[in-house]
């Protein structure tokens, strides 16, 4: 089953040491191109994230990010009583200059900016042990990634199914408008015959020539026949359930050239509106398949 390659995941946790919000986004690309959004001191989950996600994708722009709540420890907060001095200080002021304002509680100025201080972890390195917990939430939010861009991929199935069925009613119109080609050259051969018969000097062997060239321009019989060699290639890639995104782009590029030759070889117009339609047809299904992964 084909993937596309757009999605979303998400997934959070926590630990004794804090808690962690990992987000997985991918949109189309041509090649993995990662960029990631971590906390200082995770340059070890950084490179770990990034192999994993070349190992689970083979395309699509990613962008990673990774947040971190760390659990202040209680034991190491220190209070700082100077500023608390000051602004009690600064409380009772208020609430004696007859404002209405009335004095701020402990509780309230204990959680007052800068009054406890706890140790930053904004310059340690995330140790084995945290980073193995981190990872763990990085592949549950890979999942959910995957599974938007496998529902994507089952979307995408279906409208390429239905478009390779357009294009091979299209070859098969074609191959009947291509059975009456000969006659329509026959037809326009005699006129021509009758052109070059007033010059009495052209020969047997002119002659003959003329109708090689234009029985060779009029037969569109490879064409058709690598047009439905390709048909029945495209339909094999989509079912083969691996990524087939690249090997269907270059497969776009012969269709669409057995089609201009097809448009280019025929003596009808019937034929001629045929090829257009398929050169139409190809274009919108090379449009699609660079949502695939």
């Amino acid at each position: 089953m084909i993937r596309g390659m757009t999605g979303f995941g998400r997934a959070q946790g926590q630990a004794d040491w804090g808690a962690w919000v990992w987000e997985a986004r991918s949109v189309n690309g041509k090649s993995v191109d990662l960029r990631t959004n971590f906390p200082p001191g995770c340059e070890a989950v950084d490179f770990e994230a990034r192999r994993r996600v070349k190992d689970r994708f083979a395309r699509g722009s990613f962008q990673l990010q990774l947040r971190i709540d760390w659990t202040r420890d209680a034991a190491a907060t220190a209070i700082d009583t100077r500023e608390l001095a000051r602004l009690a200080r600064l409380s009772r002021q208020w609430a004696r200059s007859g404002s209405g304002v009335q004095p701020a509680s402990f509780d309230g100025l204990l959680n007052a900016a800068g009054v406890a201080k706890g140790p930053s972890r904004t310059s340690n390195a995330v140790d084995e042990t945290t980073a193995k917990e981190i990872l763990a939430g990085l592949d549950q939010a890979l999942d959910m990634l995957a599974g938007a861009r496998q529902r994507e991929g089952e979307g995408l199935l279906q409208l390429f199914n239905a478009m390779l069925a357009q294009i091979e009613q299209l070859v098969a119109q074609s191959t009947e408008f291509a059975a009456k080609q000969p006659e329509l050259v026959r037809e326009r051969f005699r006129a021509r015959l009758a052109d070059i018969a007033k010059d009495a000097s052209i020969d047997a062997d002119r002659i003959a020539q003329e109708v090689l060239v234009m029985a060779t321009r009029a037969d569109v019989r490879e064409e058709l026949d690598r047009l439905t060699a390709h048909i029945n290639s495209a339909r094999g890639m989509l079912a083969a359930g691996e990524a087939a995104g690249r090997k269907l782009d270059f497969l776009c590029q012969e269709l669409n050239r057995e089609a201009n030759t097809l448009c280019s070889k025929s003596a009808s117009l019937e034929l001629t509106n045929a090829g257009l339609a398929l050169k139409s047809l190809i274009d919108q299904f090379r449009e699609q398949v660079q949502n695939v992964e």
